[in-house]
């Protein structure tokens, strides 16, 4: 399959598994020239460990480190002409490198919020571990329903002065402002 790219506003919606991979193996190559770190706990939990903060945290770790890492995230595998989601390869480049390095690495793709992938997680701690030194939560969830049913969303803002800057449009190839308001913040404190 010859994979091209398709661009959604300023998102890449295709993902080539051997870029992905070669962008873990980078990541790895880097923690491993800088050598062994010191006092890294032994057992990580990285719930959203497939891309971003989550996978760096875990590749630290492991390769770092040494420790045994379990990754939770929710990633789309390849299907009918259609590219993996970029965390699918990056999670499989992980794996495959942790497992030739003899490092213990479980991962559990699926929605992070269900009690069944709660009940999955905490089995496979239970079993192996029997604890978690460390708890690293990198979710990338923009949107989430509660028992409740409310709906809650989750949106990138910087915090005190606003921000603006420029962008490229990918698809125009044009370079644009961008502004986002400054966070808000209200805090609701209990009643007495």
């Amino acid at each position: 399959m010859i994979i091209a790219p398709k661009i959604k506003g300023f998102l890449c919606i295709t993902a080539h598994p051997a870029g992905c991979a070669a962008e873990v193996m980078g990541q790895i190559d880097q923690i491993k020239r800088g050598g062994r770190i010191p006092n890294v706990p032994k057992r990580v939990l990285v719930i959203g460990a497939s891309g971003g903060y989550g996978l760096a945290t875990r590749i630290t770790s492991a390769f770092g480190g040494g420790a045994e890492t379990i990754g939770v995230f929710f990633e789309r595998p390849a299907l009918k002409g259609r590219t993996a989601s970029p965390g699918w390869y990056k999670s499989a480049a992980f794996s495959q490198a942790a497992e030739a390095a003899g490092l213990y690495a479980k991962n559990f793709n699926g929605d992070a919020f269900s009690q069944a992938m709660k009940d999955a997680v905490i089995n496979q701690i239970k079993a192996d571990w029997g604890q978690v030194d460390m708890v690293v939560y990198s979710l990338a969830a923009p949107a989430r329903t509660l028992a409740s049913g409310e709906t809650v969303r989750s949106v990138l803002k910087p915090i005190g002065e606003s921000f603006s800057g420029s962008t490229i449009d990918f698809n125009s190839r044009e370079l644009r402002r961008v502004a986002l308001e400054r966070l808000r913040m209200t805090m609701k404190l209990p009643q007495r």
